[in-house]
């Protein structure tokens, strides 16, 4: 599943081709991914305006133009290809996208998981409104989290991946961030103090930008030949090591089950 990085990779990727640059055509080749796409309200309101931008708000990625923003999600399988033309190359271009004068984009989607839908100014849009703050934003900081984290005893790791209270983070980095830090998973987070805190934001970014860096800067490298997303890429201490020795003490790795998602972390290196 496309996480956090893979979607800041592919805004990275998608900035220095499409900003500035007039939206000609948009094509779709179904009515609807996990929600219905408002085919009629993007053709009529993007057809010929100028994309101004693209941000990210956790794991969606927003294409702003005078009005509003088309919001778009790559959920468990999406995945954006640059194309010779708005015709579909493989069997799950759900749509395309052809900005003046020659790019043509595809949202590729197998599982349809995804979402492509239109947010107007100032209207919001119920995905994104209740999320939590960016990791990767310089404004989140650790006693912002402390806070928020107050009067929550669940897990460290379930806080972690709970968008409402912190955007973007998956199960792979919610992992390897807190082996990084040192902190084990079951920790209660309202239990965390504010140095805890500091340390876990801290390798928290270093762990998103190292595996935003392996993803490469263009569309072509930021997916293997097979379309796998880069951040297999990464080098992982904890994720998907069940009983091998840890990489700083040797200890083997734990791998435990909550909410039908594995942890994997570090019995001996993360006792706090």
């Amino acid at each position: 599943m496309p996480e956090l990085p893979e979607v800041e990779t592919l805004r990275r990727a998608l900035l220095p081709l499409i900003p500035g640059k007039r939206l000609a055509t948009l094509k779709f080749y179904r009515p609807d991914l996990r929600f219905p796409i408002p085919t009629e309200t993007l053709t009529q309101t993007l057809t010929g305006a100028v994309l101004s931008d693209i941000t990210r708000i956790g794991k969606y990625l927003l294409l702003h133009f005078s009005g509003g923003a088309m919001l778009w999600h790559l959920g468990m399988s999406g995945r954006v290809e640059q194309a010779p033309s708005l015709t579909p190359i493989h069997k799950h271009d759900h749509a395309a996208f052809h900005f003046e004068p020659d790019i043509y984009l595809h949202f590729v989607d197998p599982r349809r998981f995804g979402c492509i839908l239109w947010v107007p100014d100032g209207k919001g849009h119920p995905l994104i409104d209740h999320l939590g703050p960016d990791p990767l934003v310089p404004t989140t900081t650790a006693k912002d989290l402390k806070a928020r984290a107050r009067t929550c005893k669940g897990p460290i790791k379930g806080f972690l991946m709970n968008a409402t209270r912190l955007a973007g983070i998956g199960n792979i980095y919610a992992c390897e961030s807190l082996h990084a830090a040192l902190i084990h998973p079951n920790r209660p987070a309202n239990k965390l103090t504010l140095p805890q805190w500091e340390t876990l934001l801290a390798t928290l970014r270093v762990t998103l930008e190292k595996s935003i860096a392996s993803g490469g800067t263009t569309l072509r490298d930021f997916f293997s030949a097979d379309g796998t997303p880069g951040y297999y890429t990464i080098d992982l201490a904890v994720y998907g090591r069940e009983n091998q020795p840890c990489k700083q003490c040797g200890s083997p790795i734990v791998r435990t089950v909550h909410s039908g998602r594995s942890t994997f972390f570090c019995r001996a290196c993360q006792k706090r």
